[in-house]
């Protein structure tokens, strides 16, 4: 058998101010090292599936062969390649079609694998062309289904402009531009993810609708707070509790009704007036027809980091792997969380690591380039400023933080006295500008690790040693 594993190594998160922590911040890297392998798609995909003679086994679900005729297989995402070459791996003289869409064009080279995956690439995170196209061939190649078909679904992170249909009346501009405006106003994944249910054919279990009478089982890997099923890559698979309603007050809540295309606007009056079928509602499809195994999620990553840092001799624990909110509101939340830890009269006997999982939000109000974990450290470099031997990490698991070839950034108490006197720059000017790239460009505390290919939001450390403590 072969693997897809992607095994990194913690050299590889290293950068120049990292690296000036010594110890402390060869520590650190290991602890992302593991925190990725950890939630590694092919392995994760690989443990939830068992075949033999007589039975298929999927996460909890045991299908005996002889009720099934064909399995299919069918993925988008950004993990979805590794994740489907684990399912041929195992299945691969009982797969009849294997078709995935995914982002980053080095998977290209998977295409043909073992003779049966086909890959397609999409856009992300704005929709483009290609994955309207990609999405409306792989729906059409599919063959006519029976109740004793069974089809595997891979979803993961970034399928929501992947794998996209947009209703009737929809165009791909329309599309482009509701999504750039929701991403530069703050709005979470669950509000955007509301919008794209209720404009989208495949979406909020459009495609359960479409695969039935087969029986359908979604291995999921999460990037959305609080593991929502229903809300990563949109829910394709997954009934949906939300309506034309919902979606309507987010673009209410936001201001948008004059910032998002007409045609999008008149096609949520049309679904909140009924003239439009709402998202598939929960027993439209017999349950015994749906089954869902949720993989891989941030806390997974979380737990590894948190085992590591133990290994390591720190005083580790995982604080949150739910943290989400605006950069600037995560930034005052760590101060504090900070000032706490370094006000308290204990006697320091090892160091200490906070970990904390999820995924903010940056409001976009310039022109700089940046991402949401570069923006959020570059928000803590006056906070931190002066304190000693303190490390603090922000990193997007899927190694792609907003629009930039960094994963994230690193900061410590060093950071704004540098950029003054060494840079001349003036912190403020680069979090007006959003520009949080070119500060960490000059410092040297990027971290660029390439696409991980596997995606279950951020996560910080905050590694303090003796000196950190008041």
């Amino acid at each position: 058998m072969s693997s897809a594993r992607k095994n990194f190594r913690a050299d590889q998160f290293a950068n120049r101010v990292i690296e000036r922590n010594g110890k402390m911040g060869r520590d650190a890297c290991a602890m992302l090292a593991s925190a990725i392998n950890a939630v590694d798609p092919y392995e994760c995909v690989k443990n939830q599936i068992q075949i033999n003679a007589s039975f298929l086994r999927v996460g909890t679900e045991e299908i005996y062969l002889n009720t099934i005729d064909r399995i299919i297989l069918l993925g988008f995402g950004k993990a979805s390649v590794p994740m489907a070459k684990a399912v041929v791996d195992l299945l691969e003289d009982k797969l009849i079609f294997a078709e995935v869409i995914t982002k980053d064009p080095q998977y290209q080279h998977d295409d043909g694998y073992k003779d049966l995956l086909h890959v397609h690439l999409g856009g992300h995170p704005v929709p483009t062309q290609a994955s309207i196209i990609k999405t409306r061939e792989m729906i059409k190649r599919l063959p006519e289904l029976t109740r004793r078909d069974h089809v595997l679904v891979l979803v993961s992170g970034g399928g929501s402009a992947l794998f996209t249909n947009p209703l009737n009346g929809i165009h791909l501009d329309d599309l482009q531009q509701m999504t750039q405006v929701l991403l530069n106003c703050g709005a979470n994944i669950q509000e955007i993810n509301t919008l794209r249910k209720h404009l989208d054919q495949v979406k909020g279990g459009g495609l359960a609708r479409i695969l039935q009478p087969a029986k359908v089982h979604s291995l999921i890997m999460s990037d959305v707070i609080g593991d929502h099923l229903d809300m990563i890559a949109s829910g394709p698979t997954i009934p949906d509790q939300s309506t034309f309603a919902d979606a309507l007050s987010i673009v209410a809540k936001y201001d948008l009704e004059n910032k998002i295309p007409s045609s999008i606007h008149k096609v949520l009056k049309m679904g909140n007036n009924g003239e439009i079928p709402e998202t598939l509602k929960a027993k439209e499809i017999p349950t015994r027809r749906l089954f869902h195994t949720l993989v891989a999620t941030n806390f997974d990553a979380a737990r590894a980091a948190n085992q590591k840092a133990k290994t390591l001799g720190y005083d580790s624990q995982i604080a949150s792997y739910q943290l989400t909110g605006l950069t600037d509101d995560v930034a005052h939340l760590l101060e504090g969380v900070i000032q706490t830890e370094r006000q308290q009269k204990k006697p320091v006997d090892h160091p200490l690591c906070l970990i904390l999982g999820g995924e903010p939000t940056v409001r976009v109000k310039g022109a700089g380039l940046g991402g949401r974990n570069q923006d959020l450290v570059l928000r803590m470099v006056e906070r931190i400023a002066g304190i000693p031997d303190l490390l603090l990490i922000s990193l997007a698991t899927d190694g792609e933080d907003g629009p930039t070839d960094a994963a994230g950034a690193a900061a410590d108490g060093n950071v704004l006295l540098e950029g003054v006197e060494t840079y001349g720059m003036k912190i403020d000017e680069f979090i007006q500008k959003n520009d949080a790239y070119h500060y960490y460009e000059n410092i040297g505390g990027l971290i660029k690790i390439g696409a991980t290919g596997t995606n279950v939001n951020d996560l910080i450390l905050i590694l303090m040693d003796k000196r950190s403590y008041l």
